[in-house]
């Protein structure tokens, strides 16, 4: 008897070449159709679109409750995407702000080597 024999050794499971839920036939269902929730309320419909609920807007793009609600919707579309430009903005502005730094200190070794 040897005495460097393993002796455990697991068999290889042999791979899967069917789905994990055999009985069970795959989804047929579209998944498009539930990109966009729409609520209908007693008097508002209310759309889920990008993260928001957005008031009267269908998933066609048209408004049921009048183009004042699109206005609206627009408005708040274009708040959230001027917050986001605002930070992007702001972002940059830091990062310049470090870089104009890194370069003054650059600079100023570089103008201490050149005097000594």
């Amino acid at each position: 008897m040897p005495i460097f024999q393993k002796k455990f050794a697991p068999k290889v499971a042999p791979p899967r070449s069917q789905r994990l839920n055999i009985g069970c036939p795959p989804p047929a269902e579209d998944l498009d159709d539930f990109r966009t929730i729409t609520l209908n309320l007693v008097d508002k419909q209310l759309c889920f679109i990008d993260g928001v609920w957005l008031n009267g807007l269908k998933p066609g793009g048209s408004t049921s409750s009048g183009p004042g609600v699109n206005l609206t919707d627009d408005l708040l579309r274009m708040k959230r995407r001027m917050k986001t430009l605002e930070q992007e903005n702001n972002m940059l502005q830091v990062k310049l702000d470090v870089l104009v730094d890194l370069l003054t200190e650059n600079v100023i070794e570089l103008n201490e080597i050149k005097t000594h």
